[in-house]
């Protein structure tokens, strides 16, 4: 079995704010004390913790952030994201595409899904409700269990083998992201990478970095389903 790995922002979803009502920065001053905008830095594929230190530094703040700060950051951004998304302030979408290929996925038994993100639980699992993507992911790993990213896949391994009771390894699983970060995370994992410029990040760059695969969007699901099957097959012939 292959575990399939996916990221959230700019990869399967699209969360999108009125200025001013960006849950992530009024999180930050209701944590902090400090009026930020997560849109004055380049947040792509970076962990909210990572990104919490960089606004903090921005701001003139210390970035040291310690767990029970984090744990207060992710208290307040689901309360911020639940209040922008009943007042219509926040929107989230699925990518355009997406929901044919994990279904497709979900009904061949050579692949699972799992979520790994930097965002926060709280955060993510508000956003895969308000997507519609919730149903299609039982486990995954998150920003909160690590600001590295590349921390994060064996912890989407070891919640898998709990749930499912069975254990995948570090060369059976796929990364499927839009950024560069996504691909380095899966090679310091040693997995390989599929690579979907849905995000901010052009084709052309994310292709350049070589990944097992890179596509311009999901609209030919029948081809990036191909491209995952092929991976599988490869490694069971391995």
């Amino acid at each position: 079995m292959k575990l399939l790995l996916f990221d959230l922002d700019g990869t399967i979803l699209h969360a999108r704010h009125t200025a001013g009502r960006v849950p992530f920065d009024l999180a930050m001053r209701d944590v902090f004390g400090v009026d930020v905008s997560i849109g004055a830095m380049r947040p792509d594929g970076k962990t909210d913790p990572a990104i919490v230190a960089e606004l903090l530094a921005m701001a003139g703040a210390s970035p040291e952030v310690d767990a029970a700060a984090l744990a207060a950051v992710e208290r307040a951004l689901s309360a911020r994201f639940a209040e922008t998304l009943a007042a219509g302030a926040t929107t989230v979408e699925p990518v355009a595409g997406v929901r044919a290929l994990l279904e497709a996925v979900a009904a061949d038994p050579r692949f699972a899904s799992a979520v790994l993100t930097g965002n926060l639980a709280g955060a993510a699992a508000l956003k895969l409700r308000a997507a519609g993507l919730a149903d299609f992911f039982a486990v995954g790993a998150f920003g909160s269990d690590h600001a590295l990213r590349a921390a994060l896949p064996d912890v989407a391994r070891e919640r898998f083998r709990h749930h499912s009771g069975r254990a995948v390894r570090r060369e059976d699983c796929v990364i499927l992201g839009d950024t560069p970060l996504d691909h380095a995370a899966a090679a310091a994992n040693g997995m390989p990478a599929v690579l979907i410029a849905t995000g901010r990040i052009p084709l052309a760059e994310l292709a350049a970095l070589r990944p097992a695969a890179a596509f311009a969007d999901w609209s030919d699901g029948a081809a990036i389903h191909a491209a995952l099957a092929a991976l599988a097959e490869r490694r069971d012939t391995a």
